[in-house]
């Protein structure tokens, strides 16, 4: 619907056919309009000042009436809604703000925090990060949103794709590290919880649906029974969703742990075409050879796994069981060597970080950026050694 014309401009129109002077209209016109915008800039301020949310609600949306392109005006609306707890219509105001506004950078940032936080619209929330980048792709709060949604979500090929984009563009979170080396058994804290806060918007949402069974806690002693058998869950979402990259995944590793050489290559052979340049399928298939002793097929695929993401420390253990095998002992000692600097930054990233990976240590860091060298991913190395001391 088109913007009402302020009844001002009305009458200004029907004096000007009266007879009132060009200059005058050329001129008087903007000075009321700068007066007028001071104004309300001043009443706004000062109503904010003094945590007077329905004042600065009720003029701030008379502005926005009178001057629907008012970037402040929009700003100060957001503000009051937010402050009263509508959350929707802060979101909407917000938006109302164009792409083309000075101020449309850090008027977005807010706007996808809402989304992703109290407004309770994630797939907004991403849509508006992903418009951020657009507008300036070195964005640092853009990326770590993005970086946030697809862990809590367990999106690992869009988490690692933003993930190295960040890390190229120097925007990355201290976060984005944990996040890499844990990437295939990571569970966060809060992630069941606020995919069932998604779900309650989303109900039907595969995403979230996956994500919140993937994120429950392993069977096993002291596991709260509220959260139902997992096993059995997962197996159920795959029934539903039989073609999810995630669920196929977990289900393959479940296998490989309990040692089922023909349900690891039944589920192989289920994997789409959109999952070639996942490591962990490659690693997978480097089990199956290994355990069918065909050692260079084996060799293969792991190494094509280590190609796809170099910190996957479960190929590299099959790598190092291969050359033993191979009697290659030296080789071997040194993928064992690897191995254990990785278990043991995990068990410190899983014990000392679990609910904020963004205090990871300088210490943590720096034996990582070790680890990533020592593995040969060059981009990790070089982006760690360059920025440890600016964290």
């Amino acid at each position: 619907m088109a913007a009402k014309v302020p009844k001002l401009w009305r009458l200004g129109l029907l004096l000007a056919l009266a007879g009132i002077s060009a200059l005058g209209w050329r001129y008087g016109y903007p000075w009321w309009v700068e007066r007028e915008q001071a104004s309300y800039l001043a009443q706004c301020s000062r109503a904010q000042e003094l945590r007077q949310w329905d004042e600065l609600e009720r003029l701030s949306s008379d502005w926005t009436q009178w001057q629907p392109d008012s970037d402040d005006a929009w700003i100060f609306r957001a503000d009051a809604a937010q402050r009263k707890g509508d959350f929707s219509a802060a979101v909407k105001s917000l938006s109302a703000i164009p792409d083309t506004s000075p101020k449309a950078l850090p008027a977005y940032i807010g706007l996808a925090t809402l989304q992703f936080g109290p407004a309770n619209q994630p797939l907004a929330g991403v849509r508006t990060s992903e418009r951020l980048l657009k507008l300036e792709p070195r964005t640092a709060a853009a990326h770590q949103q993005l970086i946030e949604f697809y862990a809590i979500t367990l999106q690992r090929e869009k988490l690692i794709k933003q993930i190295r984009h960040a890390i190229e563009l120097k925007r990355e979170p201290r976060s984005a590290y944990v996040y890499l080396f844990l990437i295939d058994t990571m569970r966060l804290d809060n992630a069941v919880e606020t995919n069932d806060n998604w779900l309650k918007v989303h109900p039907d949402e595969e995403i979230f649906m996956v994500a919140r069974g993937l994120q429950l806690p392993e069977p096993g002693p002291g596991v709260d029974s509220a959260y139902g058998n997992k096993h059995k869950i997962i197996a159920e979402l795959l029934q539903r969703f039989p073609n999810n990259i995630e669920l196929l995944a977990y289900q393959t590793d479940l296998a490989i742990r309990v040692g089922n050489v023909s349900e690891v290559a039944k589920l192989l052979l289920r994997v789409p075409p959109a999952a070639d340049n996942d490591s962990r399928f490659w690693s997978a298939k480097g089990w199956l050879h290994l355990n069918q002793n065909e050692l260079p097929e084996a060799k293969q695929a792991l190494l094509r796994a280590l190609e796809l993401h170099p910190l996957d420390w479960g190929a590299r253990n099959r790598l190092a069981d291969l050359t033993r095998r191979q009697g290659d002992l030296d080789e071997a000692q040194k993928f064992d060597n690897l191995l254990r600097q990785a278990r043991r930054l995990r068990e410190r990233m899983t014990e000392e970080h679990s609910a904020d990976v963004e205090k990871v240590a300088y210490e943590l860091l720096s034996e990582l950026a070790n680890h990533a060298r020592r593995c040969g991913d060059k981009q990790v190395t070089d982006a760690l050694s360059s920025r440890l001391s600016g964290f």
